[in-house]
């Protein structure tokens, strides 16, 4: 979030160390190659260069996006943290491709299709992105890569508030070049306000 174009030149990463390309089989991931992979390793290859050379051509903006849920935590953060419940309510994405996923820690490596608005067509974008959930301390991280050189990184974090709600804080960071930055951020803010006020909706109406 594409999801991050859409959610980045709009999805999407938190402030970590730069996660690993996963091109070989390893103890507790299971690959699933597709049509899409070849993509993913070039466009992750892409981040991590980036992440350990970062170009001096770019500029970088942050946000916080805080949500009150009327749910308990445990809930909101299995709802909120699944993938698959991010299609139809992210209002660019169609659909998420999994390539791996691993154990000890969480994380998925994925490709985000998206219809990103460009005037009258729709631009269909693919945004490369990998998950880390981190569900003991309660937050998980996600770090996208989009064409033409725009990272995403999110930091969402829960919060019992001690009275059946929970507060929900996507801290985000869009880096790309500077002609590209206003765009990007809010077209990556106000899609994941979006999406955050639907899925609120569905998760205190019952639906999810």
């Amino acid at each position: 979030m594409k999801y991050l174009v859409g959610c980045a030149l709009a999805l999407s990463f938190a402030t970590t160390g730069s996660p690993v390309a996963q091109a070989d089989s390893a103890p507790g991931c299971t690959d699933t190659p597709n049509a899409y992979t070849a993509d993913w390793q070039t466009g992750w290859a892409a981040y991590q260069a980036e992440q350990t050379s970062p170009s001096s051509d770019t500029a970088t903006q942050t946000a916080d996006l805080p949500i009150t849920i009327n749910a308990p935590l445990e809930k909101v953060w299995t709802v909120y943290s699944n993938l698959r419940n991010d299609i139809g309510r992210h209002p660019l994405l169609t659909d998420i491709i999994t390539h791996r996923t691993c154990t000890g820690p969480q994380i998925i490596d994925f490709t985000a299709l998206e219809n990103v608005p460009m005037g009258s067509v729709d631009y269909p974008a693919k945004t490369q992105a990998e998950q880390r959930l981190y569900p003991a301390d309660h937050y998980y991280l996600t770090d996208s890569y989009d064409q033409p050189g725009v990272i995403t990184h999110q930091k969402i974090t829960f919060v019992d508030n001690g009275n059946g709600t929970t507060t929900v804080n996507e801290h985000i960071t869009f880096t790309t070049n500077p002609l590209l930055l206003d765009f990007t951020a809010d077209n990556g803010i106000s899609s994941h306000r979006a999406y955050q006020a639907t899925l609120k909706h569905d998760i205190e109406n019952g639906t999810l």
